[in-house]
């Protein structure tokens, strides 16, 4: 099994890279059929029409996706979200809402409000996110940190970096149990 991951550019980045290794996780930055494809890790807002299909491809067979930073902004826009024509600016967050019963509030042990200290550099309000997704960690002013696909498959988009040591208690869960759930 492996993971596929797409990038805007080569660097996977040292910790993300490390975190897979670690877990004797197989990884390939291109798709070749010949290979099973257990999980997506998205990594870039500008997806081509090549990808586009293997993206689709996976939606059908159920395979899990996550699309983080950049990835976010190209999965609510894949997905018919609306495009940001605002200027993006850096806003300090100091409290999210968990949605209750979402998989994220579950991945990450609790829902209800959480403080925080991290910034948020991608903005996303419920107007702009795709019918296909709903918000599961939302900021006290109403910006989208987090989505997700209704139902068991396992769709999610994440506006942080999941490296980041200063993320709320339980953060840290989501990329190692998305990647347990890629390897199931």
């Amino acid at each position: 099994m492996t993971i596929l991951v797409i990038l805007e550019n080569d660097d996977l980045g040292r910790e993300l890279k490390s975190l897979l290794v670690t877990n004797n996780i197989d990884y390939s930055l291109d798709y070749h059929s010949n290979k099973e494809i257990s999980g997506l890790i998205l990594l870039s807002n500008k997806i081509n029409k090549e990808q586009k299909k293997i993206i689709d491809e996976l939606l059908k067979d159920q395979i899990p996706i996550i699309g983080i930073d950049k990835g976010f902004e190209g999965l609510n826009d894949l997905f018919g979200g609306k495009k940001l024509f605002s200027k993006k600016e850096v806003i300090p967050l100091s409290q999210l809402f968990l949605s209750p019963g979402s998989k994220l509030s579950h991945i990450i042990g609790g829902s209800g409000w959480v403080k925080s200290n991290f910034l948020q550099s991608i903005n996303i309000i419920q107007s702009q996110l795709s019918d296909f997704f709903f918000a599961s960690i939302i900021s006290e002013n109403g910006q989208i940190l987090a989505f997700e696909k209704p139902g068991d498959h396992w769709v999610f988009g994440l506006n942080f970096d999941l490296i980041n040591s200063e993320l709320p208690k339980g953060f840290d869960n989501i990329l190692e149990v998305f990647l347990h759930k890629c390897i199931k």
